[in-house]
């Protein structure tokens, strides 16, 4: 039985039938909340439904012992009451100091610079107040990148964390049409944040003056909110056909573009979302980059129903601190975080030695068996033996995992479906499709696809015949996604030819390509620029042999390279150091080998190759190239270069290919390949 809907007669030269979700065969979801129409209305109903609802919360913070404490929230009425007042004083700073509207958009953009915390939130809500638009801005990728939103957006007022002033007015040439700061953090620091931590009033008087000396306007959110209670205005809200944010592609394979979404259709593809999960009273741990899209369409997705947003520390160790501190019930991740905790917990459960792994791995088979059969996800003994241990890292009470960015092996799929004895479900967006497009549904158990159409979206495929993949396949049509529906976005800024590039007629062409699958699922298999050939002409899919040797316990994190000029391909590594250590010390004979040295170590580089090279084939690699040598990084990517990492904390292949471009050479002759480098960014967001 075919788990999507296939138009009747929708099939043309060149293109796949046209695919929708089941539930909605004409293509529309008229009905259930489909008299929202904007993400200020998607507030406002959760405002006139759950008045006194805990809404945004953030741990306590002691600024004494730097450490974090239970959650504190504020409630859907306290976050209405504040965007009036916040709005009304963010009205008065722009007529005064930012009156012009930008000429592309015709509104207002208002920036946002922060790691998540609630004030993120509360500031776009309060742009949408007065029909402005958000702009996330994010310093991932280093600081010239934050330079690079604000710049490309033409911003003229931000609101950031106190820690991102000083190095804004010391480089404000960079950002020369900036006008207005605002502080998330009182400047008399009088309320202690994480990001308050290097200041005092001192300090802030002096970036007081040195604002003044630029004729920049520097103020903080609790001044502006005052400014307003003091001086009302109007609320101005946004239509369907305004905008609501412009946010900035990965950039995963190229230049970053500015993506412009309407109000119009983010509250689509939020809705389609919400009836696709039909999941109540949501308690979710914001803490993947909510300047990048797909944190801020889980938030507005269940903000249809009720929703606790608990915002992470934004320190990478704690995060497991943070989800035992909030407990949340779904969890939204990608399968890098995921691979990271398999390979911490696999070493103790179903990859140890003796008793234990037997008897872990009995129990994995066991349960994976319970739920196949259609009895469920839990299992009395063996949670509480095994798999509830793994369940309390993440706080014991995750109901549902929803993965994005990249596949999930079927091995970690079911794994984290046992664990957590919950479903575990893929789902597949961009950018330009508000993170929305196909996802499994939560009654899916299969693996290895990324579900169906979400309400109200097409897909189709489109032959790629210079790759071998047409949509006429036979039983499995191939070709790039192209998806159609509301939930689009309406084109890259001041970029009217990247625009038509990306799209195809009414269809957005994602550059991904898939095969669909006999039950009507999708399988997304190569990537259009992210796919490389070898000398013995085998392709390598490059993303999912990275997933599978991500969870090897030595590795932290790698990359892959490959040419058609060599035979084996190559690898740079990051070492998981509290495991690669000890066995890297046994390599060479010296106990007391720190992580730096043993990495510089061709001894210990050559015996990583040979154990990737045996886990590859025990893993059933996706692909019969073998690593043939590696360079080891002792440090992570996002600490050799932040511009490394993508704001969604994925591989800039083409950025870290340039940047090891001699060890890469190195490697290559090592195999005795010696090969042109000269890398070429390509391919869409």
């Amino acid at each position: 039985m075919l788990k999507s809907f296939v138009v009747p007669s929708s099939d043309i030269p060149g293109y796949s039938s046209i695919y929708r979700h089941p539930d909605y065969k004409s293509g529309t979801f008229n009905g259930k909340f489909a008299d929202i129409t904007t993400l200020y209305e998607v507030f406002k109903a959760q405002v006139k439904n759950h008045p006194k609802e805990n809404f945004l919360g953030a741990r306590a913070y002691n600024p004494e012992t730097s450490t974090f404490g239970d959650y504190e929230w504020l409630t859907t009425t306290d976050v209405d009451e504040m965007i009036d007042d916040y709005g009304s004083g963010l009205d008065q700073l722009f007529a005064k100091h930012a009156p012009d509207m930008n000429e592309e958009t015709g509104q207002q953009p208002l920036g946002i610079f922060s790691i998540n915390r609630p004030e993120w939130v509360l500031t776009e809500l309060t742009a949408f107040r007065s029909c402005r638009y958000s702009v996330g801005v994010s310093d991932a990728g280093g600081l010239e990148a934050s330079e690079f939103y604000i710049r490309c957006s033409e911003l003229e007022v931000l609101v950031c964390s106190m820690d991102k002033i000083p190095r804004i007015l010391e480089r404000i040439t960079h950002t020369p049409r900036l006008k207005v700061i605002i502080s998330m953090d009182k400047l008399d620091c009088s309320k202690p944040t994480p990001s308050t931590q290097a200041f005092s009033a001192r300090t802030t008087e002096a970036l007081r003056s040195k604002a003044a000396f630029l004729n920049i306007v520097l103020t903080d959110i609790a001044q502006v909110i005052e400014m307003g209670r003091a001086k009302p205005t109007e609320p101005t809200p946004p239509k369907p056909s305004t905008y609501c944010t412009l946010s900035f592609s990965s950039g995963s394979t190229g230049t970053q573009k500015g993506v412009l979404i309407t109000h119009g259709a983010f509250a689509a593809a939020s809705r389609a979302g919400y009836l696709n999960l039909q999941q109540r009273s949501v308690c979710h741990l914001s803490f993947m980059s909510i300047s990048h899209i797909f944190d801020r369409y889980v938030i507005y997705t269940f903000m249809h129903d009720v929703i606790h947003i608990g915002f992470s520390s934004g320190v990478d160790e704690l995060l497991l601190s943070d989800m035992q501190a909030l407990r949340p019930t779904v969890l939204v991740t990608t399968p890098q975080l995921l691979s990271s905790v398999y390979s911490k917990v696999a070493e103790a459960t179903v990859e140890a030695k003796g008793v234990v792994g037997l008897l872990s791995r009995f129990a994995l088979k066991s349960k994976l068996g319970r739920f196949s059969s259609g009895r469920g996800f839990k299992h009395a003994l063996w949670d509480r033996l095994i798999f509830g241990k793994i369940a309390q890292l993440f706080g014991g009470n995750i109901r549902l995992v929803i993965s994005g960015a990249v596949s999930l092996t079927p091995e970690l799929h079911n794994f984290f479906r046992a664990a957590l004895s919950c479903n575990v479900v893929q789902g597949y967006g961009q950018t330009e499709s508000i993170a929305s497009g196909l996802i499994q549904r939560t009654d899916d158990i299969s693996t290895g696809n990324i579900g169906i159409p979400s309400p109200g979206i097409d897909i189709r495929l489109r032959s790629i015949p210079d790759m071998g993949y047409v949509a006429t396949d036979h039983p499995c049509p191939r070709g790039e996604i192209m998806i159609r529906g509301e939930g689009i976005f309406s084109g890259y800024y001041k970029a009217p030819e990247k625009t038509a590039e990306a799209m195809d007629g009414e269809w957005l062409a994602t550059g991904d390509i898939a095969q669909l699958n006999p039950d009507g699922t999708l399988k997304t298999i190569d990537r259009m620029g992210n796919i490389i050939r070898t000398a013995l002409s085998i392709y390598v899919e490059l993303e999912p042999l990275e997933m599978v040797y991500s969870t090897h316990r030595l590795v932290d994190s790698m990359l892959i390279h490959g040419s058609l000029h060599a035979y084996d391909l190559i690898a740079i590594v990051v070492p998981r150091s509290e495991t690669f250590v000890p066995w890297a010390q046994n390599i060479v004979g010296n106990k007391d080998a720190e992580l730096v040295e043993l990495c510089k170590d061709d001894r210990v580089a050559d015996a990583m190759a040979e154990e990737l090279r045996a886990f590859g084939s025990s893993a059933k690699a996706p692909s019969p190239a073998v690593i043939g040598a590696v360079h080891l990084e002792p440090r992570a990517f996002g600490q050799v270069d932040r511009e490394l990492l993508t704001i969604s904390r994925k591989l800039r292949r083409f950025k870290i290919v340039q940047h090891y471009d001699a060890e890469i050479a190195g490697l290559y002759q090592k195999l005795g390949n010696a090969i042109d480098l000269q890398i070429e960014p390509s391919g869409s967001s």
